[in-house]
């Protein structure tokens, strides 16, 4: 059990004693504060959350079990003690210096990127995700902003919005439940096909996450996400998100075909035709053993037909892109 004072911000439990120094971040349903721990230590972070009803501390007791079950994970983020305080649930965690959007956006001022070294930070994400699915939950909130960073360490964060896998959408109040928790729990930018429309008669399952970290990778790559021009142009990311040929692939950045290759057979709009999460750590293994082969080399990869792939290559004109995203709207 715990305390807090409210003269005094200080978080007391599990033998710590944690004097609130700043508020970081506040969502829907979990504030983000940094903490001095005493004893000249580094600073903390807390994940502060409320359960004013039983499905909310069931969420958070999940959130902590699932921590639990990841702990020997390295590219997971460790609880570090969970304090209690009568509806007042504080998760803390070591502090890291930066998150993966903020990363990405000093990335920004150079020429190129480091490549390989992105995607290797792809790679730990992926097997962070595979060992949350094999527990039949999918993460539903897989973005940059969600990946801590220091040095070349990086860690999944954020098991808040995480779900049971598979969903069978059999009925009307189905169909309306899990579109607005897919609203509460995914962010729009990184939610797969389904999620938006949560049709009668579909399955939800965990190739919603492979959608998300395809969406990542293309950031990865990119620095920008891939529905970005839609979003500032007020057009319907929902639309998007089932045209997906539409993506520009042509970039200042000089990203190389083998790994749009990759990016291209994980954004799918039929989530069955996504690979597995197992399926996606193999690709990225295989991506990464043959790196040094060059693009004209034979592929050992098999991703996507060569082909199919001039053919789909082309990159679009300013105003072929405007016009299909009218068509859409």
């Amino acid at each position: 059990m715990g305390c807090v004072s409210s003269r005094i911000p200080v978080i007391i439990g599990e033998g710590y004693h944690l004097k609130v120094k700043k508020t970081v971040a506040v969502g829907g349903s979990a504030k983000i504060m940094e903490v001095d721990p005493g004893g000249n230590k580094e600073s903390m972070i807390v994940k502060k959350m409320v359960a004013f009803s039983k499905r909310e501390e069931e969420r958070i007791n999940q959130e902590i079990d699932l921590y639990k079950k990841l702990a020997n994970n390295e590219f997971v983020i460790d609880l570090v003690a969970h304090i209690v305080d009568d509806i007042n649930h504080y998760l803390l965690f070591k502090r890291y210096p930066t998150n993966f959007s903020e990363y990405l956006e000093t990335e920004k001022t150079r020429d190129t990127i480091n490549e390989l070294q992105h995607l290797k930070y792809f790679f730990g994400i992926v097997s962070a995700i595979e060992e949350l699915h094999s527990f039949e939950f999918a993460h539903l909130d897989i973005k940059p902003a969600n990946i801590m960073k220091s040095g070349e360490e990086i860690k999944m964060i954020d098991f808040g919005s995480a779900t049971k896998m598979p969903i069978e959408i059999k009925t009307p109040a189905d169909h309306h439940k899990h579109k607005e928790d897919a609203e509460e729990l995914c962010s729009m930018m990184y939610r797969a096909p389904e999620l938006f429309n949560c049709e009668i008669g579909s399955t939800l399952t965990t190739a919603v996450d492979v959608w998300a970290l395809g969406v990542c990778l293309y950031e990865f790559m990119y620095l920008e996400n891939p529905f970005n021009k839609t979003y500032e142009q007020g057009g319907s990311i929902a639309l998007a998100t089932q045209s997906p040929h539409m993506i520009k692939w042509i970039s200042k950045k000089s990203v190389s075909q083998k790994t749009i290759e990759l990016i291209k057979t994980i954004l799918i709009v039929d989530p069955e035709k996504r690979p597995t999460i197992g399926e996606l750590r193999i690709k990225v293994i295989e991506l990464l053993d043959n790196w040094n082969k060059s693009d004209s080399e034979p592929s050992e990869i098999g991703l996507i037909d060569p082909e199919k792939i001039e053919n789909e290559q082309r990159e679009i004109t300013d105003e072929e892109f405007d016009l299909a995203m009218r068509q859409t709207n």
